[in-house]
């Protein structure tokens, strides 16, 4: 069996991995996206009784708000508002939710605040947001 020069090359060259992609995200989305991996990192020491309870709720207003907030970026103008309106509500619900948890001592002190701070910055970026569009809809007043 004869094996040439270029075929051994080939069967042991290493090409290293590429980096893995990773899509731009805005500035809602990449909050969301801080504030999901750190509840992701807390959940599983809420105990059972509260995890399947209220933490799955909140998972569902969490994916709810994502959801929302992605279909806001990629919607047409006049769609906005609504979707946004819908992604606020969403996230207060999420808030009144974690502090129910927190109540329950389902989470510690800590992981609350951290979390409700998150919480209460995504959603002052969301009504910036609404009103931002709300004001350049706005017709100019005579």
């Amino acid at each position: 069996m004869k094996i040439c020069f270029q075929t051994v090359q080939f069967l042991f060259s290493y090409n290293a991995p590429s980096q893995p992609f990773k899509p731009k995200l805005s500035g809602i989305s990449a909050k969301l996206l801080a504030a999901y991996l750190y509840w992701n990192n807390i959940v599983r020491h809420i105990p059972k009784m509260r995890r399947y309870s209220l933490g799955v709720n909140i998972e569902k207003l969490f994916a709810e708000v994502l959801k929302l907030t992605s279909a806001a970026q990629f919607s047409a103008e006049e769609k906005r508002p609504a979707l946004i309106s819908e992604a606020i509500t969403k996230n207060d619900v999420l808030k009144f939710m974690l502090y129910a948890l927190w109540e329950l001592k389902g989470i510690e002190e800590n992981h609350f605040l951290e979390l409700s701070s998150r919480f209460e910055e995504i959603g002052r970026m969301l009504y910036g947001w609404r009103q931002k569009i709300l004001s350049e809809n706005r017709p100019p007043e005579r």
